[in-house]
């Protein structure tokens, strides 16, 4: 899975395509278990629209197609699990590796259907198979907001609260690293979120105070590319921090009610 800290650069030039593709569609496909040979069946995306942009995760900076429980392979047999993409890609010198850490794994059902276990499920198993891997802690960070977002629409209120204290550590050392190519602004509005989803709505203002006043920077942009995305992102944490004011429009709120799994 190729690194899901989605920058406005980037949101501007997705949804810019996703215009041609005004529908989320999802076909079949088999795949091969690169440990056990088991063929299984998986959802691939073939089109979105730019309106994806707009769904409730948008306040855990969380885009299509991880919010979506299709994205969250798991074979059938020896329970392999990762992310879209990244399946039938693992690297071969690390499949003895991860073979050895699936001997131990055990999941609350037989199943044939892959989207039968929860993505909460799913994402425990895969969080030993990135170990494996030896991915970055940025990389981990994603992991760990993604798995506190799915946990929160599950309704695992204590995981969710677990993974995202996990999310809010490694992005405030990203933060404080002067070689992180994140744009502090970004940093800042992920900090800011994560302490609105853990019931700390003064320091998430205070964070998003600090990205309201913060230049958005993204190495190698466009002067006028950089505009844009300052003034996108300006926009949605002035938005944000009147949700947080409020009383009926928090976004952690409706933490197990939003609707982004398509």
């Amino acid at each position: 899975m190729k690194k899901i800290l989605i920058t406005l650069l980037q949101i501007t030039f997705l949804a810019s395509f996703a215009v041609a593709n005004p529908f989320i569609t999802w076909f079949p496909q088999e795949f091969e278990c690169p440990i056990d040979k088991e063929k299984n069946t998986f959802m691939v995306w073939g089109s979105y629209g730019s309106y994806i942009y707009s769904y409730p995760s948008k306040y855990q900076w969380l885009f299509f197609p991880w919010t979506s429980a299709n994205s969250y392979y798991i074979c059938k047999k020896c329970h392999l699990a990762t992310f879209l993409g990244d399946f039938d890609r693992l690297p071969k010198e690390k499949l003895p590796a991860i073979k050895k850490v699936l001997e131990d794994i055990k999941v609350s059902k037989t199943f044939k259907d892959y989207n039968e276990l929860s993505v909460s499920e799913r994402m425990e198993v895969m969080e030993k198979v990135y170990a494996v891997l030896e991915k970055d802690e940025s990389w981990w960070e994603n992991f760990y907001r993604l798995k506190g977002y799915h946990n929160g629409k599950e309704g695992n209120k204590a995981k969710a609260t677990e993974a995202r204290k996990k999310s809010l550590e490694l992005i405030q050392k990203d933060f404080a690293d002067e070689k992180s190519e994140t744009p502090k602004k970004l940093a800042l509005y992920i900090s800011g979120a994560m302490k609105h989803f853990l019931d700390d709505d003064k320091g998430a203002l205070e964070d998003l105070q600090k990205a309201l006043e913060t230049k958005y920077q993204e190495k190698d942009a466009k002067p006028e590319d950089l505009k844009n995305a300052e003034e996108g992102l300006n926009e949605r944490i002035k938005e944000y921090m009147e949700k947080i004011k409020s009383e009926k429009n928090k976004p952690r709120l409706f933490d197990s009610t939003n609707d982004d799994d398509h």
